[in-house]
């Protein structure tokens, strides 16, 4: 198995030797696979968003060391010897769309090839194709970007990030302040991207029906610890272990569990969606009695 990013013993400290030190991250390790679909949950402070941060050098180890496709990142790494890596991680934070800046979607999105030194003629292809990717309709590409609607600033952003064609996606809140709706489509994007272009993905969120729905395996981070790494099935069926550390459920499984506490029903194994309830509740539908009536 190929691994694409591997912590080891990674601490990171916030103003150090100062009065005002904050360790945010402590003695952190872990390994992801290729191509794997990694979330990170935790409540605010416990070292979510500074770890991802790691992931293209926008912060550096104060102690230990991580790899990402084959980069090395030490306390004394150089940003010149991140430059590289810093096309092959893309990062997609709350809100990317307040970064937008250009006069027209099809600049924007060719400005991060172009600044790293590609022609004008080449980058515009480039950013074409990330445009299509994300499935922007050719007849905004001449628009200012201020014209679109939300969900597609919000697209128009990504294929800002995509245009680099990275090998890791990381997703810090990316549904942040959409509808259900623009929640829901942009999840499925980034699913299908996921599968299109081979990426590893990494998306730190508090919304557990994503986790469940997406993600191939979890990190629980609390105070700047890493407590588990496990797949969401075996995750989520700890439910005293996730209330003990405030931690919630989907809420498909949440609905699974009280069902089970208030009857004889037993699921094996939990369900995770909406899906696999249905599919288990309807095993025990009578039989010749269909879902419809």
């Amino acid at each position: 198995m190929d691994l694409s990013i591997n912590f080891e013993k990674v601490d990171y400290i916030y103003q150090p030797n100062t009065p005002f030190a904050h360790q945010a991250l402590n003695q952190v390790s872990f390994s992801l696979p290729d191509e794997s679909y990694t979330a990170i949950i935790g409540h605010t402070g416990s070292g979510k968003s500074t770890l991802v941060q790691h992931l293209n050098g926008l912060l550096k180890p104060t102690h230990g060391r991580l790899m990402v496709q084959e980069q090395m990142i030490t306390p004394q790494t150089t940003n010149k010897e991140l430059s590289d890596l810093r096309r092959q991680v893309g990062v997609v934070f709350q809100f990317p769309e307040a970064q937008l800046f250009e006069e027209t979607v099809l600049r924007d999105i060719a400005f991060a090839p172009k600044n790293f030194g590609i022609d004008e003629e080449k980058a515009a292809q480039l950013a074409k194709e990330a445009a299509e990717a994300v499935r922007l309709p050719d007849s905004v590409l001449d628009k200012s970007p201020f014209e679109l609607s939300g969900g597609q600033m919000r697209r128009v952003a990504i294929a800002g990030i995509l245009v680099m064609k990275p090998k890791v996606l990381v997703l810090d809140e990316p549904t942040a302040g959409l509808d259900p709706k623009g929640h829901q489509e942009i999840m499925e994007l980034f699913a299908r991207l996921k599968s299109q272009q081979h990426l590893t993905v990494i998306l730190v969120s508090h919304q557990m029906d994503d986790v469940a729905e997406y993600a191939d395996q979890v990190l629980v981070m609390e105070q700047g610890k890493l407590l588990t790494q496990q797949t969401p099935q075996q995750l989520f069926s700890q439910v005293e272990w996730l209330n003990k550390h405030h931690l919630g459920l989907p809420h498909a499984t949440k609905f699974a569990f009280e069902i089970e506490k208030k009857s004889t029903f037993k699921f094996s194994p939990l369900p995770l969606t909406v899906s696999q309830l249905a599919n288990q509740l309807a095993n025990f539908l009578p039989k010749g009695v269909s879902q419809d009536e």
